[in-house]
């Protein structure tokens, strides 16, 4: 196995799903999400909270594309009117270390050409409500960086999910 890839198992998260379709979804779907969560008590140092993103494709072409944000919450979360509820499945995923934008590309490439060469078979895109959606990105420091605003290099895990027998 890769240095930087290993498996992981993780087990069901249930989250709170912010969603943008734009110039910039990325931007646009972390305003929604931080808005939200911050009036939660979910984005304060030390919360156990996690976050996950992945780009949504309206067609099979990479550009344009949208981004959703899932913020995980525990039951006793209040979940108002108009904000999705989304599942991030469990099960075993392919998991890749990413320091930064500038290497996730590269990551990402890695990622699939070892699901690709392994004994291991990806799932298969799923097709949402707003187009298809591959993996996810877990924000391992989100809080330094989309909170503080006090760190620029973001730290993420990039997962691929694989089928089980």
């Amino acid at each position: 196995m890769s240095e930087n890839i290993r498996l992981e198992r993780i087990k069901s998260m249930r989250a709170a799903y912010f969603h943008a379709f734009s110039e910039t979804p990325e931007d646009d779907a972390w305003k929604k999400t931080e808005t939200w969560a911050k009036k939660k008590g979910l984005l304060n140092k030390g919360s156990k909270t996690r976050i996950f993103g992945r780009n949504t494709y309206p067609t099979e072409k990479p550009e344009p594309h949208g981004y959703g944000y899932f913020i995980t919450i525990t039951p006793d979360i209040t979940i108002e009117k108009g904000i999705s509820i989304r599942i991030i499945p469990g099960g075993l995923y392919a998991v890749a270390r990413c320091e930064g934008f500038e290497e996730m590309g590269e990551i990402w490439a890695s990622l699939w050409k070892w699901v690709n060469e392994s004994e291991h078979e990806y799932i298969g895109e799923t097709k949402g409500e707003y187009g298809f959606e591959l993996g996810f990105e877990e924000f391992l420091n989100w809080y330094p960086v989309m909170v503080k605003k006090s760190e620029k290099k973001f730290l993420f895990d990039i997962m691929l999910q694989l089928r089980e027998e």
